[in-house]
């Protein structure tokens, strides 16, 4: 059954979908959005338990910098809510005791004199010297950072350097370890690291896009089967349920797997190359404790001591204490790619006691002072750019501004940022009001 009609139809109820459906409903267009899901938020997500102690369980916080993004939250009434986070890391040092750092000054004593010029080569050479490119959309080639991964082009750097720097900051802003990502990507990620605050939302980020779907239609628990054409213009989509819906534009806000799963055989190069987009699954493992943690850190790293499945650890209440009211210990245990493939695999059971044993030397409350643990897991976590990655995802966006009808949008394409994929929505957004 073919159903009409509507101006734009925006798959995925994610930062990005939502951005650009609310910009063509306030430019008068008739928009629907359509949800797999039973919420809006996609990667933006939360963990909650009874006694109303909750936590992130995606995304993690917004940048200072996220310039779009605030002013998303100040359109809404919700610039009171934004909130600072804990600022402390605990990293383990080569005999497995914990150091904290809360400035440069406390990672200077850390990482000592050569990591110290290490980090300031670092800093030199790609923050005051670097090429320019914008920090939310990919749309510059740099081969010189895209090309090689992050280990091989800072193999001049001291091991201090490496296991007190590179390897935490890769594992907390790409999930990876140093050799899986391009330098482009790190530079990227350590820029905005390095250089911003991290925020909070008071009741949670996902308090954003649950406002922001207020605002729309919205069709939960409706999966896009395929995108319907006529004559190589998309006009419509296809739901698993039957319904054929129809629209003058289609805008695949989904993430780049689902967005070439939908796509029909003739876009065989789109197709191809969106179905293969590498990216990182996520099994998040949560620790609910029955006593504070006494450190006042947030986040724990241990790669200066030791190689761990689990070498990073959040602790929420000191993290977002506004949303941890019992003051208790919350915990979240990260593994990173390429030990996540594997670990996406076993039982819930298998990965709540290997990450149980891996914490141990972060918290010594485990494991009696557990009471529950729980996992969330991301199917698609997070896009991974490897080395030569930045360098498809151009040839691809060049390739997709030639196809009518149809639009992407999201933080695979830009970054993981959660900036990236309002921006991204809001281009989507422009091109489907031009009629491209």
């Amino acid at each position: 059954m073919r159903v009409s009609g509507f101006d734009t139809i925006v798959v995925g109820s994610g930062i990005a979908g939502l951005t650009a459906a609310i910009k063509l409903q306030r430019a008068g267009q008739k928009v629907l959005v359509l949800e797999a899901t039973e919420r809006p938020g996609g990667r933006i997500t939360r963990i909650i338990r009874r006694n109303g102690d909750r936590a992130e369980a995606g995304a993690q916080g917004l940048h200072s910098n996220y310039t779009e993004m605030l002013g998303l939250i100040a359109n809404y009434g919700m610039t009171g809510d934004v909130m600072p986070t804990g600022r402390k890391l605990q990293y383990l040092d080569r005999r497995g005791r914990p150091r904290i750092s809360g400035s440069n000054m406390d990672l200077a004593r850390i990482i000592g004199v050569r990591g110290s010029l290490d980090l300031a080569r670092f800093w030199t050479q790609y923050f005051t010297y670097a090429k320019p490119f914008s920090q939310f959309e990919l749309s510059t080639d740099i081969p010189e950072y895209d090309n090689v991964s992050a280990a091989e082009e800072l193999r001049w750097a001291g091991r201090n350097f490496t296991d007190f720097v590179l390897r935490p900051m890769s594992w907390a802003m790409a999930n990876s370890k140093p050799d899986k990502i391009s330098m482009y990507y790190i530079v990227n990620g350590l820029r905005l690291r390095m250089t911003t605050k991290i925020l909070g939302l008071r009741g949670g980020i996902a308090s954003l896009p649950q406002r922001m779907a207020q605002d729309l239609r919205i069709e939960y628990g409706s999966r896009v089967q395929s995108v319907l054409t006529t004559s190589g213009s998309v006009d419509g989509v296809l739901l698993e349920d039957g319904r054929a819906l129809k629209a003058k534009h289609v805008i695949l806000a989904c993430t780049a797997g689902a967005a070439g799963s939908a796509l029909p055989e003739e876009f065989q190069y789109q197709k191809s190359f969106l179905s293969n987009f590498t990216h990182t699954p996520m099994p998040l493992v949560f620790f609910f404790l029955d006593r504070p943690v006494k450190s006042e850190a947030y986040a724990y790293m241990g790669h200066g001591y030791r190689e761990a499945t689990f070498n990073m650890a959040v602790n929420h209440a000191a993290k977002t204490p506004y949303l941890v009211p019992s003051g208790k210990g919350l915990i979240s245990a990260w593994p990173a790619f390429p030990a996540v493939v594997e670990l996406f695999g076993r039982s819930d059971t298998e990965l709540i006691e290997l990450a149980k044993k891996d914490l141990e030397d972060f918290f010594p409350e485990f494991p009696a002072a557990i009471e529950e643990a729980q996992v969330v897991r991301h199917h698609w976590g997070l896009a991974r750019y490897e080395p030569g990655m930045h360098r498809k995802v151009l040839d691809f966006k060049a390739s997709a501004e030639r196809l009518k009808g149809v639009s992407f949008a999201g933080t695979d394409y830009d970054s993981i940022h959660m900036e990236s994929g309002i921006r991204s929505g809001q281009r989507a957004a422009d091109r489907a009001l031009r009629g491209a």
